[in-house]
């Protein structure tokens, strides 16, 4: 048995793309976009152009991460060169990818599925350079800055879900400034050292790093304030015919649905209060699991608005952490014999399988239903692009 039913699949099949909020900055990039496009061969699919974006992404971001594991102490200038540029290269393949969908004829709902999958991936994956590059160490500032960023991406795909439309930004700064910003915080650093984060701004208390870190903060806030106000203000059977399928989309299950991000923000909290020392030691054996839990509700949130099915949050990835968190509060005579490095090893393991386990076969059941190949053109499209 797969992972989407198949009244899923018949879903994603019907599945019509809808554009976006521009902000005035991406209608000027558009120029430099449609550039970037024609430089593509046009054999080039367009999911291989996302993926080529996210591996490139996680490759630089590695490297810097590398170097600095517990996010303290100053990488080399060329780590963090890399991991902006990393960045920068993503957020332009990730730009055109759909422009080279439209150039090869080659559009389908498993490319904006395949997309939004990467881009629920990237969010994890560029607030971890972000925390490196601002040297913000192994505090709860690293995990409030990973948490209120994946919870903002998750309530953009629910608002989306429940009313048909995304808010991802508020008309003027969105998902293109922001990860031009984190390019800048890159380049700044390595240009002139992660000291000049720690500068205290003129007549506050505060250096450069927390006031980043608290806008940031605030500014998700804000913006999950406006997606859960549009949900909750939105007409009753407002969504009709093909758009809502058959998605539950009541008031009731609208509110069950945000319990799934805010349980994992408070059992990650406990986790770390419970294993501090490990998480000064080691803080991505916590971070990578915890966002991975956010980064598999995005994700599921995604399909689920595609397919047009109800969405099921897969508590098969909270499990291990509320599992975890039980035997270490209850003192478990048995569980206090494992060592807890081995614990939260295995916990990240565990996690690593169910996220990967499920986002390859909704790809691969998807595209099997739709008869299309993964990362290169159907035959009849590919011989017309040759």
């Amino acid at each position: 048995m797969g992972v989407l039913s198949k009244q899923a699949l018949e879903g994603i099949a019907a599945y019509k793309y809808k554009p976006g909020q521009y902000t005035w900055l991406d209608l000027q990039l558009n120029h430099y976009w449609n550039f970037m496009v024609e430089l593509l061969p046009l054999w080039m699919a367009p999911n291989l152009v996302t993926l080529t974006g996210t591996i490139i992404m996680a490759v630089t971001t590695g490297s810097l991460l590398a170097i600095c594991p517990q996010f303290i102490g100053a990488a080399p200038a060329w780590a963090y060169i890399v991991c902006g540029l990393g960045l920068f290269v993503y957020q332009t393949l990730d730009a055109i990818d759909g422009k080279q969908a439209r150039r090869t004829g080659s559009s389908s709902p498993l490319g904006q599925l395949f997309d939004h999958g990467c881009d629920a991936l990237s969010t994890l994956i560029n607030m971890l350079s972000a925390v490196a590059a601002l040297e913000l160490g192994p505090s709860y500032a690293a995990y409030a800055t990973i948490c209120t960023v994946s919870v903002a991406f998750y309530l953009a795909q629910w608002e989306e879900y429940h009313t048909g439309t995304m808010s991802c930004g508020n008309g003027y700064f969105g998902v293109t400034e922001g990860q031009l910003v984190l390019v800048f915080v890159h380049l700044m650093t390595a240009a002139v050292g992660g000291d000049f984060w720690r500068l205290v701004v003129p007549n506050t208390p505060y250096t450069l790093a927390e006031v980043l870190v608290v806008s940031l903060v605030l500014s998700n806030i804000i913006l999950a304030y406006t997606n859960i106000t549009n949900v909750f203000n939105a007409p009753a059977n407002h969504l009709q015919g093909e758009e809502l399928g058959n998605k539950q989309v009541s008031k009731a299950v609208a509110l069950a649905q945000l319990f799934p991000p805010f349980a994992v923000t408070l059992a990650g909290y406990l986790l770390i209060a419970a294993y501090r020392p490990q998480y000064d030691a080691c803080p991505l054996l916590f971070l990578v699991p915890i966002g991975l839990s956010f980064v598999m509700f995005s994700s599921r949130m995604i399909v689920s608005h595609m397919c047009k099915v109800p969405f099921t949050p897969q508590f098969r990835i909270l499990f291990p952490l509320l599992a975890l968190l039980a035997a270490t509060y209850s003192q478990v005579e048995a569980f206090a014999a494992v060592p807890p490095l081995v614990a939260l090893t295995g916990y990240c393991g565990i996690v690593l399988f169910i996220y990967f386990h499920y986002m390859l076969s909704v790809v691969f059941e998807i595209c099997a239903h739709l008869q299309i190949p993964l990362l290169t053109l159907p035959a009849k499209k590919a011989t017309k692009a040759e």
